[in-house]
């Protein structure tokens, strides 16, 4: 209890803003705090409306969140939209339908001038920005989004570690393509199928008032304009419902259509069913593929990588948003990695902006606490304690 308590008074000093939406909210009902989220998604596509015309955002009772896989490997700052899913919240009969899209799906791409085999989603996003790129994606799905989430290949690791996944092979299930007929579409149906499941399976997990710390930790691996107390309300309102047992209210569907197969990834064998599919492409891949490496040959060249970096007089901003340490299998190596990474980041931004500095230690505070890694705690509160004497 002691430890709990230790971690709620963490949070109500990392991002204050999500935590104070979810504070006003921790004395309603759920459907008082639902009626909030609508209130203030309504008020939003109000503005919208007066700035650009009529866009469809679907009913009152929906809330809109599309969520994108980015591309972010080490290194790249313009990461491709690699999972394209919009999942449409009915908080009036609490049902969920997620809608995909192929990432190769086209795209006009400005200024136009691109060879013509470049002309699909996941090249919008990145060629012409983000922004560019959600626009695009709801011009094929026909809604505009309420609320945008995204994450990158080490947010991915991060929540499968978190929830007790295998951490590479859930990666690798997600974005294997090159075994199906179809390749791009099953792949983008199968992740699809994999959220179907980790909402029966996972979700009913999240909501206690002991897992709020728990909660967080999640939050914050994702990026979003949703506010925690939105999340919260949400999260709470479905596990309520029930939807864990009313598999048949998530539906899955495909934009442009394709046919694809419902596949599950198996939690219990995952090696060995990830192991058959790379077995079965293996004679059509080239030399140069990444399937032809060893686990221990990628993460002997990530762990190379990031201690140049963090060697070098580099600026480690991008590395440290995509949260790159995540990607690292060793736990003692992780470990080594997050704190420095945190050092350096309060060492490049504190000047600028010393909330983003304190943000990011209490933040690492939190984490550790609520993971029961005592040093990592008192080696962030040391880095806390100068921060804050300077």
């Amino acid at each position: 209890m002691k430890r709990i308590i230790t971690i709620l008074l963490i949070i109500a000093g990392v991002g204050a803003v999500g935590f104070f939406t979810f504070a006003q909210m921790g004395g309603e009902s759920t459907d008082d705090s639902v009626q909030a989220v609508v209130d203030v998604v309504l008020a939003g596509r109000e503005q919208v409306l007066l700035e650009e015309g009529s866009p469809d955002f679907g009913t009152a009772s929906e809330i809109n969140v599309l969520l994108l896989g980015l591309d972010a490997r080490k290194g790249n700052t313009e990461p491709h939209c690699d999972a394209i899913h919009m999942f449409t919240l009915n908080v009036e009969d609490w049902t969920i339908s997620i809608t995909s899209v192929p990432r190769g799906t086209y795209a006009y791409i400005p200024p136009g001038t691109y060879d013509v085999g470049e002309y699909y989603l996941a090249n919008a996003c990145s060629y012409a920005g983000l922004e560019y790129g959600i626009g695009e994606i709801e011009k094929i799905l026909g809604v505009k989004a309420d609320y945008v989430a995204s994450v990158g290949f080490s947010q991915v690791i991060g929540l499968a570690r978190l929830f007790e996944l295998p951490t590479t092979e859930t990666l690798e299930w997600l974005r294997h393509r090159q075994s199906y007929a179809i390749g791009e579409p099953q792949r983008s149906h199968n992740q699809a199928v994999f959220i179907k499941d980790m909402i029966i399976n996972r979700l009913g997990s999240l909501e206690s008032t002991v897992s709020l710390p728990f909660q967080y930790l999640a939050y914050r691996l994702i990026d979003t304009d949703m506010d925690f107390g939105t999340a919260r309300a949400l999260i709470s309102g479905y596990v309520e419902s029930d939807i864990q047992d009313r598999p048949d209210d998530i539906s899955l569907a495909m934009k442009p259509y394709y046919q694809t197969v419902d596949y599950h990834l198996d939690l219990e064998n995952a090696d060995e069913q990830i192991q058959k599919l790379m077995e079965y492409i293996g004679p059509f891949l080239s030399s140069d593929d990444f399937s032809g490496r060893t686990l221990e040959d990628v993460q002997d060249e990530l762990e190379v990588f990031v201690r140049a970096r963090l060697d070098s007089h580099e600026s480690i901003n991008e590395l440290y948003q995509q949260k790159i340490w995540l990607q690292i299998e060793d736990d003692e190596t992780r470990e080594e990695f997050h704190y420095d990474f945190v050092r350096r980041y309060v060492e490049e931004v504190k000047e600028e902006s010393r909330d983003a500095a304190i943000d990011a230690v209490s933040a690492y505070i939190l984490e550790k606490t609520t993971l029961g890694l005592d040093d990592a705690v008192q080696h962030g509160r040391e880095l806390m304690a100068g921060l804050v004497s300077e």
